[in-house]
């Protein structure tokens, strides 16, 4: 009997998904050949049907011909996976990749007489893998270059996880500022416990609750630089960021910090930037473009959509889409584009067809489905579209073909007289060659679905064993309840209608364990008797390998992308040639521009004029030895001031030293300059406050010594007493600068020690207004304090701060000579008050008054002797117990200087 006996065996083969060819034994002649195996193997079916198998096949005979005898011999099958052959297809020569089986078909008397070949091919499959490795290799690659860039990065950087802000990653930077303590795996508060009762520990706590990241700027930290040493006061600027997880979840913090105790660090090194946008678009197997304006100018383009439309990138960049394709005009998508940006409405179509004319005037007809994403600009107006698109064309084809093939076996079905005996060992032969198939298969029965046929392969997918068959779907795979495949399948039986998806995700259970997996699937109604459907053919590759890797690809970008908006730093990228491709979000907020007005010149616009043409100098430099240039700059902000920056522009090398791309890290370094302005401005002002005193005790010096060489008696010794009694008060004026100037030198050094004993507040007091009443006879000290008021705190030092604000308050009363001092308990607190009533400080000054160098100007910006560091000793004393000070004040209406100290 001859395999073509059946109609209904020989439209299934010709209808099936995959290549087959059956061959006799006898010369191997090809007696079937389907059309699926024809378009594998490139050739026309009079070069294959009735020819020995190894006539058209001649270049791959030397690798498998033995494979096949032996087929034939032993009557076992041959497999082949994934195999790589050199095959003439339409008459050229290609690589291609196929999963192919020699399967012997016994016949009545269990003789082998028929060999089955059934074919698959993988090209496409295993180049989309390779891809998708390589992505995912680079991928790593970047992440490693991330991590490596943290640990480079000229901030300290470190990553805190969970509630507990377990310290999971520092850089070499963030350990530098705390070298003598083990920081890795120890939750935060516990490698730094300093902090445990701060101001810092609430505001992480609430970042970690918000999700609001916090900044601190020149921030006082008394924390010690190893474990259990003695704390010293150290500034610093950091940033609390929020880290997200999948769910839009906090999972821990990103902590930048940089120690601006020492400014002369002010050159930092460049942050690695993160990985290029447009590299991971040309990772992904869809096609992408963005579009903007109305006149639909492409701005970007990954290299699948190129290959779609058969462009080059030259062609497409910075024109309008219709420009670019004008064979698209009179098809819909111009105007479907320019209604997104209208609506901001998403538009999804599935299979449209695109038709497109070639250079020789042939019609190339694809089919694609596509979605159209509205895109906005920084200030919320739509000006784009984000379009993202898949090329079915082979998938509607072949759907087609198979409708076509159904239509047949329906026919066929029809005119069915064949004996109930021959078309059971037809039917028998069918499950045979489905057995052996190299791809999931499996046959459904009727509407209650009864598994009738299942390979090994499909057995495999579905995680269970042939047990399964003759039951219905729904009890063989009871975990599909909840799930869309039941519905589809019973759509599929009433209607008709072939199913086709792609990458579709199933629960299926493994040995008692629901896992994930997806499917390219194909269900195909075939047609009994009557013509009404009776069993729904099945056919599934497992592709959740490659889904899984591409997911992985898009986290690690979406990842990577937001670490670089997270970065304090302004970081951009720009391709060889200079044209930039990324500013992060740092850079858009600094400028107040949109990215296209950035790029477009806004960035060489925001350049002070005096440092351009150095920048170019340097940028050559650079370019010609593959070294970073580093530069100090000044860039125009959002409010049109220039701002100092550290500027650091960075070729990227390939491996032949060419560069690919140049990374940009700018870091505001405003500051830092300022910081060295006012150390500057103070040198000058210690020169002339400290040569004053010294110029007149070398007056009185000169005048003593010509009184001794000419006059005697009682008028000399009079001018004597009076002489060295001035002398006396200049050396004290003398010897309190130098005792600022050295209290500011411990502060520097983290040396300044506090000795703390119990005391009572109120007689210290008293005894420092006492000194000043005798000093300053001509003032009136109003004083009102409480009894036995006890304190724990250094007694020199508090006496330091209250000589320090009375007298400010005395200095800065030119026209009143009256000073209240009080001291009062409320609550926990004890409150240490001087209030004067001379020239006030402006409320814009008030923030500034307890930093170091800041003087108040009076009327006519009248000079006031003094170094500006009175009252930021004040500060550092009384924060150092632990306390706050508070100023209240008005413009010629005096101040009110109030100290806090904890009972």
């Amino acid at each position: 009997m001859n395999l073509t006996d059946s109609p209904l065996l020989k439209a299934i083969v010709d209808s099936a998904p995959i290549g087959l060819c059956i061959l006799n034994t006898d010369g191997l002649v090809a007696e079937i050949v389907n059309d699926k195996f024809l378009e594998i193997a490139g050739k026309e079916k009079n070069a294959i049907l009735g020819k020995s198998f190894w006539e058209p096949f001649a270049e791959v005979r030397a690798y498998y011909e033995e494979a096949l005898s032996q087929v034939v011999a032993t009557g076992k099958s041959y497999y082949a996976d994934e195999v790589s052959l050199m095959l003439v297809r339409h008459g050229k020569e290609e690589k291609i990749y196929v999963t192919f089986v020699y399967a012997p078909v016994p016949d009545e008397n269990a003789t082998i007489s028929k060999v089955a070949v059934w074919v698959l091919e993988n090209t496409t499959q295993v180049r989309n893998r390779e891809k998708i490795s390589a992505a995912r290799e680079a991928a790593e690659r970047e992440r490693d270059r991330l991590y490596e860039s943290i640990s480079q990065a000229p901030a300290g950087i470190a990553v805190l996880s969970g509630e507990d802000f377990v310290i999971e990653l520092v850089n070499a930077k963030y350990q530098q500022l705390l070298p003598g303590r083990d920081l890795l795996s120890r939750p935060f508060f516990q490698a730094l416990p300093e902090l445990v009762e701060t101001e810092i520990a609430g505001v992480l706590r609430e970042v970690y609750r918000t999700g609001k990241p916090a900044e601190f700027q020149e921030q006082l930290v008394s924390i010690s630089k190893t474990e259990n040493g003695p704390t010293i006061d150290r500034y610093f600027t950091f940033n609390y960021v929020p880290r997200f997880n999948q769910e839009g979840e906090v999972d821990g913090i990103f902590n930048f910090a940089i120690e601006v105790t020492h400014t002369l660090q002010s050159r930092l090194k460049s942050d690695q930037a993160t990985d290029n946008l447009e590299k991971i678009l040309n990772m992904l197997p869809a096609s992408v473009v963005v579009i903007r304006g109305q006149e639909l100018v492409v701005e970007m383009i990954n290299d699948t959509n190129l290959c779609y439309w058969e462009k080059s990138r030259e062609e497409v960049i910075g024109k309008p889409f219709l420009q670019i394709l004008p064979d698209l005009a009179d098809q819909p998508f111009a105007g479907q584009l320019r209604r997104v940006m209208e609506t901001g409405e998403v538009l999804d179509v599935k299979e449209s067809q695109v038709l497109f004319t070639m250079n020789d005037g042939t019609i190339r007809e694809t089919y694609v489905d596509y979605t159209y994403q509205p895109l906005s600009d920084l200030e919320g107006n739509r000006n784009g579209v984000l379009v993202m698109s898949f090329e079915i064309t082979e998938r509607v084809l072949s759907r087609r073909l198979l409708e076509k093939y159904a239509e047949e076996v329906a026919s066929a079905n029809n005119q069915l007289s064949i004996s109930n005996n021959k078309l059971a060992k037809s039917e028998a032969r069918f499950k045979f060659l489905i057995q052996e198939a190299p791809v999931a298969i499996g046959v459904l029965h009727g509407r209650d679905l009864l598994v009738e046929t299942a390979n090994q392969k499909v057995l495999q997918v579905w995680g269970k064993t042939n047990q399964i068959v003759g039951l219905p779907l729904a009890l063989a795979l009871p975990e599909l309840e909840g799930q869309p495949f039941l519905g589809i399948l019973d759509k599929v039986y009433t209607s008709g209608d072939a199913f086709y998806a792609n990458e579709i995700m199933a629960m299926l259970e493994h040995d008692g364990i629901l896992k994930e997996i997806f499917f390219n699937v194909v269900y195909q109604p075939v047609a009994g008797l009557d013509g009404a459907v009776s069993d729904i053919l099945v056919v599934a590759v497992d592709v959740t390998e490659q889904v899984n890797s591409r997911k992985l690809v898009e986290e690690s970008e979406q990842h990577f992308r937001r670490l670089a908006d997270l970065v304090p730093a302004k970081i951009s990228n720009a391709l060889p040639n200079g044209e930039v491709t990324f500013f992060n979000k740092q850079w858009v907020d600094f400028a107040g521009m949109s990215f296209e007005d950035l790029r477009d010149f806004g960035y060489r616009q925001m350049m002070h004029p005096d440092e351009i043409p150095a920048f170019h100098a340097g940028l050559t430099e650079a370019s010609e030895k593959g070294v970073p240039h580093v530069s100090e700059m000044r860039f125009k902000n959002i409010d049109g001031d220039y701002i100092w920056h550290l500027n650091v522009a960075s070729p990227i090398l390939d491996d032949q030293g060419k560069i690919v791309m140049w990374v940009g890290s700018t870091t505001d370094i405003q500051s830092l300059k300022e910081e060295e302005q006012r150390k500057s401005d103070f040198v000058s002002m210690l020169s002339h406050e400290l040569k004053t005193p010294v110029t007149s005790i070398k007056g009185h010096v000169q005048l003593l010594l010509r009184l001794l060489t000419r006059e005697t008696g009682p008028e000399f010794l009079g001018k004597l007493n009076s002489s060295l009694s001035r002398m006396d008060v200049l050396l004290l004026q003398l010897t309190g600068l130098i005792g600022d100037m050295l209290d500011l030198s411990r502060i520097d050094a983290g040396r300044m020690d506090l000795k703390k004993d119990r005391f009572f507040i109120d007689g210290l007091v008293t005894e420092v207004v006492e000194d000043f009443r005798l000093s300053h006879q001509q003032h009136f000290f109003h004083l009102a304090v409480g009894t036995g008021i006890e304190v724990i705190a250094d007694r020199d030092r508090l006496s330091q701060v209250l000589i320090n604000l009375i007298a400010n308050a005395i200095k800065y009363s030119p026209s009143s000579k009256i000073v209240d001092i009080s001291v009062t308990l409320e609550e926990d607190e004890v409150l240490l008050a001087v209030k004067d009533y001379g020239i006030g400080i402006e409320e814009k000054d008030q923030k500034k008054v307890f930093d170091r160098f800041f003087r108040v100007e009076g009327h006519n910006e009248k000079y006031y002797s003094g170094f500006g560091i009175g009252l930021f000793l004040v500060h550092n004393i009384v924060s150092r117990h632990g306390g706050r000070i508070s100023v209240e004040s008005r413009r010629d209406k005096g101040s009110l200087f109030t100290v806090h100290l904890p009972t």
